[in-house]
Order: structure tokens, then C-alpha cells, then sequence
């Protein structure tokens, strides 16, 4: 029994030694891949879904604005226009049926009586609170809240929209109803689609594995130090000269992937851009609206919420001039070598005129402190005043109330680009996150998106430069330095990220 006991391992050790590396990588990884990918699927599901729902809703509702629109006054109250084609309202799609329903006081006097009313809301009895007869049918109309809600007519499950008016003291209620179709069969389709790729992502996950593998650790490890001393924005091919021969097809595999990573970086970064330009002219066309509700006599309730719509708007154009500005910054973070020459100084004093009006508003001097002779560094000009802007701005939103002094100074061996505030400065705890995007301090005192340091950091990325923050109780409020490399004469920046040590202030 002691021979057999000790026989066992023996044949086990063996062959688990004998199974194949690649095997054994592969049985590690992918479930964490079919992990991430499940969990891909569901998220990619659940906003598929509210977008899809969100569109046709939005659609749903505008037919039912359209169909109120057929509700006439006679002297009998509200009826249904008798000249209405009902045939324009219905859906062109064979799979789909749509419903609709007219009540006046609670009395159906058009459409499918079966298709349950919306569900009872709070808003009825203010609409209902408010003088009527100094509203239109239209502007009623118009102004009516709708309500979506999901119900079953003939047994069929249906997405409906309600919308509640007055007219001519009348309590008028029009809702339409659609099947949900060609909202399933969408969504289907997209979960076919994500599903099929991420299995051939899967499959191509699996192929690089064993590729590497047999192609020899030891290059591996060689090939994992180049990868791993770029930067996160390098993805050039990766040069073969002086790898193994069958090292090769891995080389080319990676590079085909970074090629296509590339293009999908790309894309991002331009569906951004255009988001972001494509914004910019609603939101100022609702600025615009605003500022001329606001210039007319408007109840107080009406005007403060005019005036709310309007801060928001400002914040998302603000918002999408920093987007506009990120995806400049990742367009350009590339061509460095296509930098011009530039005098820190004179960008300095520039953007510090500029910001004088905003300043002086919040009761804040602006002092330059440069020395006579150019400060020379290479970069981009409108980066560069984005990113002193940022700063700057920050330093006037989060400086408080009473007066108080933003200092710039600029010096130069190394060019060197200096903010000082003496504003309430950065807590401890917030001042290595306040340099990420979107982050906020629990207790900032103003309103922002959380960009604006996350600017300024991709842009002295973009230029080489290093950063360095101070605030209480090292310095009296808060002091933010840029040291950026001297100019140079033909070369090409290196791709390798390498934060120098932080310059004794």
C-alpha cells in the first residue's frame, strides 16, 4: 500500500510538467476574458436599451403632440377633428400595431377604448390649478407634460404615451400606443453582433497566447520591456531588427492589432470632437432663448427656472470647449516636432490681458512677473493659452469672495511658467486627484466639470513639461508650477514618459 501511495504522484507531476504552457495560460485567462466579456455584453445591453427606448419615445411622443394637435372646440366641447386621416399615424411596419385613445373628462370619445389611461400623476391637479383661458389649445397643447408608461391592449404588450391638457375647461387626455417589435428586434440584432465579435475577440485572444508562447519567453520578455517603456499614447509599430526570427509573426500580429487600435483611438477622438462642435450650436441656440425670455416680463417662478436653464447652459458650452480641447490635445499630442517656437512670456502676458474683465469682476489683480529678454519654448500657441486660461480661470472661480491677487510669473533655465493665487487652496487629500478628469473636491465652492486641471495636464504632457502643485500650509493659497524642456533644434521628442524629480521651490 506505501508503493502504491508514493506511485501516484509520480505519474501526476509528470504530467502535469508535460502540459503545454500555452494550455495552461489559456485555461487562466479566458475565463477572466469570458468574465469581462459577459459583463461587456450586459452593460453594452443595458444602454442599447435605453437609448433604443429613449428614441422611440421621443418619436412616440411627437406623434402624440401631432394627433392632440386633431382636437377641435365645438359647442359641444372637445371632438375628434372629423376631417383627420387616421392612416398617416399609423406605423409602416407590418409587425408592428399602434393604438390610440381620446377622452374628455374621463369619457372616451375616439380610438380604442381598451388602451388603459395613463397612470395617475401629481402634476394633474397644478395643470388643472392654472387659469386655462389665458391659454391656446396649441400653447396647452404644447405645454402639457407627457407621461409614458408600459400596458397590454388585445393582449399584445405596448409601450404609450399620454399627454393631459385643458381646453375651454375640458380635462382632455390623448394617448398613443405602440407594440414593442422593432424595438426587440434592434436590440436583438446589436446583442447578435456584440456577441459574435466578442467571441472572435475571444478566438484572437487565444491564437496571440500560443503564438507568444512557442515563440520563446525569453524574447517575450524583451519584447514586454519595449512595450512597457512607452508612453500610453505610442502605439508605432513595433521595430523587428533585432528579435528572433521567430519572434516575427507575433511582432506582426501586435503590430496589426496596434494599427487597429490606433484607428479606433482615432475614431474616439474624433466622435469627441464632432459631438462636442455638434453641441455647441443647440446649446447656444438655447442660451439664446433664455437671455430673450429673460429680457421680457416673466412670473418669478418662470424667470428662475429660466435663468437655471440658462447656468446649464453655459456649463455644457463650457464643457464642450474643454471636450473641443482634449481632442485637440490627443491630435496633436503626436507631431511634436511640428512645434513652432514660441516666447512664453509674450503668451503669458496675453493671456493674462485677457482675463483682466473677469478679474476685475471678482475684485482680483492679475500681476505678470517676466523677465525682458524671451522665454523660448517649443509648442503649441492655443494649447498653451487653453492651459494657462485653465489656470487662471480656476484660480478666479475657486478664489472666494473679497479681493484678492493672481501672480504669473515667468522665468526662465528651465522656462518655467508659474500660477499663484491666495485663495482657500487644495486639501491635502484632494491634491493628487485634482489633476484627473471629472473629479471634483467635496468642498469646492464653485460649479465646473472637473476638466480644467485635466487640461492643463494633457497639455504639459503634450509639451514635456513636468508639474508641481503647493497649496496651505506650504504656500499661502495655491501655486501651480509648469517647467517645460528647453527648445530644441531638429530632434525628436522621446516617446518614453519620464517625470523628472519634483524642482526644489
Amino acid at each position: 500500500m506505501p508503493q502504491r501511495v508514493e506511485a501516484q504522484p509520480a505519474v501526476r507531476k509528470p504530467a502535469l510538467h508535460r502540459r503545454s504552457l500555452a494550455w495552461h495560460l489559456l485555461v487562466r485567462l479566458l475565463p477572466a476574458v469570458l468574465a469581462l466579456a459577459t459583463v461587456d455584453i450586459v452593460v453594452t445591453f443595458a444602454l442599447t436599451h435605453k437609448l433604443n427606448t429613449q428614441s422611440h419615445d421621443r418619436a412616440l411622443i411627437n406623434t402624440t403632440r401631432a394627433l392632440a394637435r386633431q382636437v377641435v372646440l365645438t359647442p359641444h366641447g372637445p371632438q375628434l377633428d372629423p376631417s383627420w386621416n387616421s392612416t398617416r399615424f399609423l406605423t409602416p411596419d407590418p409587425d408592428e400595431r399602434t393604438y390610440f385613445r381620446i377622452s374628455v373628462d374621463g369619457a372616451v370619445i375616439a380610438g380604442t377604448a381598451a388602451l388603459p389611461a395613463a397612470p395617475s400623476f401629481e402634476e394633474r391637479e397644478s395643470a388643472e390649478a392654472e387659469p386655462g383661458a389665458l391659454l391656446s389649445l396649441a400653447d396647452a397643447i404644447d405645454r402639457a407634460v407627457p407621461t409614458l408608461y408600459d400596458s397590454v391592449v388585445e393582449g399584445l404588450p405596448v409601450r404609450a404615451a399620454a399627454l393631459h391638457f385643458t381646453a375651454d375647461g375640458y380635462l382632455v387626455e390623448v394617448t398613443m400606443a405602440e407594440t414593442l417589435n422593432t424595438r426587440t428586434r434592434f436590440i436583438e440584432e446589436i446583442i447578435s453582433a456584440l456577441v459574435a465579435g466578442q467571441l472572435l475577440l475571444i478566438t484572437l485572444l487565444g491564437f496571440v497566447i500560443v503564438t507568444a508562447v512557442r515563440s520563446g519567453l525569453e524574447s517575450v520578455s524583451k519584447l514586454s520591456d519595449e512595450i512597457e517603456s512607452r508612453s500610453i499614447d505610442d502605439l508605432q509599430p513595433i521595430a523587428g531588427e533585432d528579435v528572433p526570427a521567430e519572434l516575427t509573426p507575433l511582432i506582426a500580429k501586435i503590430n496589426s492589432l496596434l494599427a487597429r487600435l490606433d484607428e479606433a483611438v482615432a475614431a474616439q477622438r474624433r466622435f469627441i470632437g464632432h459631438a462636442a462642435h455638434q453641441l455647441r450650436t443647440p446649446l447656444s441656440g438655447l442660451k439664446l432663448e433664455c437671455e430673450l425670455m429673460l429680457s421680457r416680463p416673466l412670473p418669478d417662478d418662470v424667470r428662475q427656472r429660466a435663468e437655471r436653464i440658462k447656468g446649464v447652459a453655459n456649463r455644457m458650452i463650457r464643457v464642450g470647449e474643454q471636450l473641443l480641447v482634449l481632442a485637440r490635445i490627443d491630435a496633436s499630442a503626436r507631431p511634436r516636432d511640428a512645434f513652432t517656437r514660441l516666447d512664453l512670456t509674450e503668451i503669458t502676458r496675453e493671456c493674462g490681458a485677457y482675463w483682466i474683465p473677469a478679474a476685475r469682476q471678482a475684485q482680483i489683480d492679475i500681476v505678470l512677473i517676466a523677465p525682458d529678454e524671451p522665454v523660448w519654448v517649443d509648442g503649441d500657441a492655443v494649447l498653451l493659452e487653453q492651459m494657462l486660461g485653465n489656470l487662471i480661470d480656476n484660480a478666479i472661480r475657486y478664489h472666494g469672495r473679497g479681493p484678492g491677487q493672481i501672480v504669473l510669473r515667468v522665468n526662465d533655465a528651465p522656462p518655467t511658467l508659474i500660477v499663484e493665487d491666495d485663495g482657500p487652496g487644495i486639501a491635502p487629500e484632494d491634491r493628487k486627484r485634482v489633476f484627473d478628469a471629472f473629479y471634483r473636491a467635496k468642498n469646492a465652492i464653485a460649479g465646473g466639470s472637473g476638466l480644467g486641471l485635466a487640461i492643463v495636464k494633457e497639455i504639459a504632457e503634450a509639451h514635456g513639461a513636468h508639474w508641481d502643485l503647493r497649496s496651505r500650509p506650504d504656500f499661502a493659497g495655491t501655486r501651480i508650477s509648469l517647467v517645460f524642456p528647453g527648445p530644441r533644434i531638429g530632434a525628436h521628442l522621446s516617446r518614453m514618459r519620464k517625470r523628472p524629480a519634483a524642482p526644489d521651490w
